[in-house]
């Protein structure tokens, strides 16, 4: 009886060892192997590099979204995004993907973009910069979010998504630039990362479905054309080793009317400078500049010698809300400013959990990646110092000392023949 209950525990262990052992193996291997490729990033920010002439990787992603309230404490699924992305020059990159949208499953958007940067792209670049244009086809017929909403345009976990009826949705430009301070020296393997870009609309269902109501209506409602455009942020700090990299950013993505109000507000001491009115389906209401979706991401990439990279981390939710909640306004149960009809309420998880798989399907490493990795690889153990003098002089030190032993021991025996002699005498 004693021998049953121990042997599970002993399997147990068995495979508690063996996992421990595979998983020392695999980040042993990707030490000792480690291949570094040009197309990095961090889970919002993009760099200003691209693939590579040739270079041809595919791109998983996931995301799963964890809620502050208690009726929400489980794990919706990972949803996938995959992309295809071709360097076609040094300077030039192509690629293509489809995501999974909301926290219920199901398509959300294809996309095909593109990105240039410099022709020095070849090197490590103290400064580099790239501009990318990216063109989207909203494939929801609805948005399933518990905020405003109308058609495929609203709010969901991923934040604000503009939809409507054409064969091109929306349209995003990002600026990328960073800095490479392994350019100044080896002991600084720090990469900083910063993006700005616009995102807008071709049309936006909200204008046209206003648009109709202002047609039926008698009298005109008077509500004006809107603009949903947004202004996506990232700044992020990365640290690079040989075969892992850690980094800490954070993202925004602001409606683009908000930003000059706030502005106004802090430098103008305009009142009232934070907010901005929106008018969708015959109701009103204020957002916060506070409210725009903005996330502190942390995590970690994993380099392997066949060139496949895993990436994962946590986003932790920075805003909030800072007006009425969703619903009629109220005096005194959900007071709003004056002239909103109804409060907001952003759709955004308080957690989310990300995860990345980049393998690459026809792969050269770029000379300035070996330059890294041999910098990289260069620094990343403490040097070890032989003491030449110590090490040549020793074997004459031995020879020394042995020899001073042999004369002492000669010694020692001519003193005791002499005393022996003496003895004989007396």
């Amino acid at each position: 009886m004693m021998r049953a209950k121990k042997r599970p525990a002993m399997r147990g262990k068995y495979r508690s060892a063996a996992l421990a052992c595979l998983i020392l193996g695999s980040a042993q291997s990707a030490e000792s192997q480690a291949i570094r490729s040009r197309h990095d990033g961090l889970s919002a920010a993009i760099s200003s590099s691209t693939a590579g002439a040739g270079n041809l990787h595919l791109s998983a992603y996931g995301r799963a979204f964890l809620w502050d309230n208690l009726a929400a404490q489980k794990l919706p699924p990972a949803m996938p995004h995959l992309e295809l992305n071709y360097g076609l020059t040094d300077y030039l990159d192509l690629a293509a993907g489809l995501s999974a949208v909301s926290y219920v499953f199901q398509p959300g958007y294809a996309y095909a973009k593109a990105k240039v940067t410099t022709p020095d792209n070849k090197s490590i670049r103290l400064f580099g910069f790239s501009q990318t244009i990216e063109a989207r086809r909203m494939l929801l017929d609805f948005f399933p979010s518990n905020g405003y909403r109308v058609g495929s345009e609203g709010f969901g976990p991923e934040g604000f998504m503009l939809g409507n009826g054409d064969a091109v949705t929306s349209f995003r430009l990002t600026t990328a630039a960073d800095l490479e301070f392994i350019r100044i020296s080896s002991y600084l393997p720090l990469k900083l990362y910063a993006n700005l870009g616009w995102e807008g609309s071709f049309s936006s269902s909200i204008n046209e479905d206003n648009r109709r109501r202002e047609r039926t209506s008698k009298g005109g409602l008077g509500i004006p054309k809107q603009d949903f455009s947004m202004v996506p942020l990232a700044l992020g700090l990365e640290f690079k080793t040989y075969n892992t990299d850690f980094f800490l950013e954070a993202e925004s993505q602001p409606f683009a009317r908000q930003i000059p109000g706030r502005l106004a507000s802090i430098f103008g001491g305009r009142e009232g400078g934070d907010w901005l009115r929106f008018r969708v389906v015959g109701k009103t209401f204020d957002i916060h500049y506070k409210e725009a979706p903005t996330y502190l991401n942390a995590g970690a990439k994993l380099k392997y010698g066949s060139g496949l990279q895993l990436q994962g981390g946590i986003s932790w939710l920075l805003s909030k809300d800072e007006g009425p909640s969703l619903g009629p306004c109220h005096r005194v149960s959900n007071p709003c400013r004056e002239g909103a009809t109804d409060g907001y309420s952003p759709f955004h998880p308080q957690w989310k959990v990300f995860w990345l798989i980049r393998y690459p399907l026809r792969f050269t490493q770029p000379s300035s990646e070996l330059y890294r990795a041999f910098l990289l690889r260069r620094y990343q153990d403490k040097r070890k110092k032989v003491d030449l003098e110590g090490t040549l002089g020793r074997p004459v030190a031995e020879a020394e000392e042995m020899d001073a032993k042999e004369r002492k021991k000669v010694l020692e025996r001519r003193r005791k023949e002499a005393d022996g002699r003496a003895v004989d005498l007396n």
